[in-house]
């Protein structure tokens, strides 16, 4: 015969085990939210006449000190892209929104504008 506090321990520990699965789902929901700013999609070209326009692919970046016009942001930061048509060219810009891998887009009024679908190249890349 059970002792009459098992049927409790049991109850309390569905309670529990529930409440847990809550905040598991409740956490994977909260981290699967996505949101973004629309002005982290491209970024103005500090010397415009200085490039060709084009597709690429962002190989590196370099922080250029105490170049910057923005007072929140004192710094340029310089992105090395390699080109689709072949070649290489630097661009600065005055914010860092960019990563190494990622493809982007230099417009002729002086843009650049990241291509989507390209944050999550290195996620899916074969090795």
């Amino acid at each position: 015969m059970k002792a009459p506090h098992a049927r409790q321990d049991g109850a309390c520990y569905a309670g529990l085990m529930r409440a847990l699965l809550r905040v598991i789902f409740l956490s994977a929901l909260a981290g699967c939210t996505f949101s973004s700013d629309p002005a982290h999609n491209e970024s103005q070209i500090v010397t415009p006449g200085n490039f060709r326009a084009g597709s690429g692919v962002i190989d590196s970046i370099a922080v250029v000190r105490n170049k910057g016009t923005k007072k929140d942001e004192p710094h340029l930061y310089r992105l090395f892209i390699r080109m689709d048509v072949g070649g290489f060219q630097s661009v600065d810009v005055e914010d860092n929104t960019f990563f190494a891998g990622e493809a982007v887009n230099l417009t002729n009024d002086g843009r650049v504008e990241r291509v989507s679908g390209t944050s999550l190249n290195e996620l899916f890349k074969k090795k």
